[in-house]
Formats: structure tokens, C-alpha cells, sequence
């Protein structure tokens, strides 16, 4: 079962931050009448207070991500990171996590089921604007340590059980998240698989 990351507002103009271990400096798609603009937070509240970010007419500037799960980790991929995982049918990710906004950012979300633990491992994949892409790295520097393990200027985060990894490839964001992952390495298999069928 997919987890939810902890969620924490960025005030900057036009962008919505989801998570103290994830940030999403872009701002959610506006609302359609009669629904709420809002997204829903991840896991527990903060306690810290948080301002709230200045609106905008329009979101980030997105491309639709074509790849599919079985393209962004490949059976053999999947296989070779644990050959106890298996694939979630028509995978949905929970409302108000970083991987239902990429979704709405016509991204795509994606999740594996390790057949002993239950455990869930979620992947997700926007391809964004160089200024949003640059607007997302910027925030995550205030919010989460950064890590060499994935080939890039990528983060890392573990918090209430979940280890969440930030990752980028060109103007792509991933994020990989699982109680599985305990440290940055833990996800370097899957991210490399993801970052070799985006390239």
C-alpha cells in the first residue's frame, strides 16, 4: 500500500509544495467550477506554519510522458531488483501525493507489490518545463539532502517509514518512493531503469 510524504507549502508565486521530504514547487492544474483548488496533504501535518502560495491562472508547462510501466522498469528490471515485486494492475497513486499531481501533469504513475511484505514501490514520471524542472530543484535544496547516488544533483529522503528519492533526467522528474527504501541506494536500480528508458 502506497504511503503519503509529509506535505509543506513553498511560498513562491505560482507554486504549490507538496511534502517535507518531497517538494513540488509547481502549481496543481486550477480547478474545474465546483471542485476544490486545493490538494490535499501527504501523511502527517506540519507543524510549522506555512504561508500560502500566491495563485496563478495556469500550471506548469508539461509534455505527456509516453513511456509505460513496463518500459520504465521492464520485467528484467524488476526482476534483478527484487524478483519478489510484481506489478499493480491499473496502479493509482493516493490522492494529494507527489505521484497523483504528476499524474495530473500528464505524467505517469506506477506501482510494484512485493508479494511477501505487501510493501508498495511507486514510481512516478512528469516531464515539465527547464523553469519548472529548475523552480523543483531549487525547492528541494531547502527541504531535502541531496545525493550523488542516481548520476545527477538528485535528493533523498527516509521519514515515518518511507524513503523517498527526487530524481531528474533532462527536463523529467522522477520520484520513487517505498517503505522498501531505507537509504539512497535502495532505489538506485529502479531509478536507472527509469532513467535509461527516458533518455
Amino acid at each position: 500500500m502506497a504511503r503519503r510524504t509529509t506535505a509543506a507549502i513553498l511560498a513562491m508565486a505560482g507554486l504549490l509544495s507538496l511534502a517535507a521530504c518531497t517538494s513540488n514547487p509547481v502549481q496543481a492544474p486550477p480547478a474545474k467550477p465546483g471542485q476544490s483548488a486545493t490538494t490535499a496533504p501527504v501523511g502527517a501535518p506540519s507543524t510549522e506554519p506555512t504561508p500560502s502560495p500566491t495563485p496563478t491562472e495556469t500550471g506548469p508547462t508539461s509534455v505527456p510522458v509516453t513511456q509505460t510501466c513496463d518500459q520504465l522498469v521492464p520485467a528484467q528490471a524488476l526482476y534483478d531488483y527484487n524478483p519478489n515485486f510484481a506489478p499493480v494492475p491499473d496502479y493509482t497513486p493516493a490522492a494529494g501525493t507527489d505521484a497523483a499531481l504528476i499524474e495530473s501533469y500528464q505524467g505517469v504513475a506506477c506501482g510494484w507489490s512485493n508479494l511477501s511484505s505487501g510493501n508498495t514501490v511507486e514510481i512516478a514520471v512528469a516531464h515539465l518545463g527547464s523553469e519548472d524542472i529548475e523552480k523543483l530543484a531549487n525547492s528541494l535544496v531547502l527541504t531535502t539532502p541531496s545525493v550523488p547516488t542516481y548520476g545527477g544533483v538528485d535528493y533523498f529522503k527516509y521519514a515515518n517509514g518511507v524513503g523517498t528519492a527526487n530524481a531528474f533526467s533532462g527536463d523529467y522528474w522522477i520520484v520513487a518512493r517505498s517503505a522498501e527504501f531505507f537509504e539512497p541506494g535502495d532505489a538506485a536500480q529502479l531509478v536507472a531503469s527509469v532513467k535509461a528508458a527516458l533518455a
